[in-house]
């Protein structure tokens, strides 16, 4: 029996598929900022701050750039009715080769144990992983 479709909605299930199959194979960025509970002390962060690294630093070959970071910039941004978070200690930006390095980055063991080791220091943290877009996504 052969089904018969309306060829737009062929193209757009073609595309589609395409469009997804594109972007697991495009480099993920991921941003990530961390901010410490107020208990916990410089030496406490640096340590933390050093074990990111050796991290990343154990797996290159899933990464293309990064991690590169540093502590906040004082900015005034003279935004209108619009909250701006506050108090965040540092921050990095790293770019993986794809989605699927991300994953097994992710699910690595030595990243289940940063985590393990920093979330109980952490009183909030930013994880924002993207696949460049045009116009941002939108």
């Amino acid at each position: 029996m052969l089904l018969k479709f309306p060829a737009a909605l062929f193209s757009t299930i073609v595309f589609q598929s395409l469009d997804m199959a594109e972007s697991t194979c495009d480099p993920v960025t991921r941003i990530a900022c961390f901010k410490f509970l107020p208990n916990v002390t410089a030496e406490q962060k640096a340590d933390r701050a050093s074990a990111f690294l050796d991290l990343y630093a154990q797996h290159q070959d899933l990464i293309l750039e990064g991690p590169k970071g540093g502590r906040p910039l004082n900015t005034p941004l003279e935004l209108t009715n619009v909250k701006r978070e506050k108090g965040w200690d540092t921050g990095f930006v790293v770019v993986f080769k794809d989605e699927e390095a991300r994953k097994t980055f992710d699910a690595d063991p030595g990243h289940d144990k940063l985590k393990n080791e920093t979330d109980p220091l952490l009183e909030q943290v930013f994880v924002y992983d993207f696949v460049e877009q045009a116009n941002l996504g939108w």
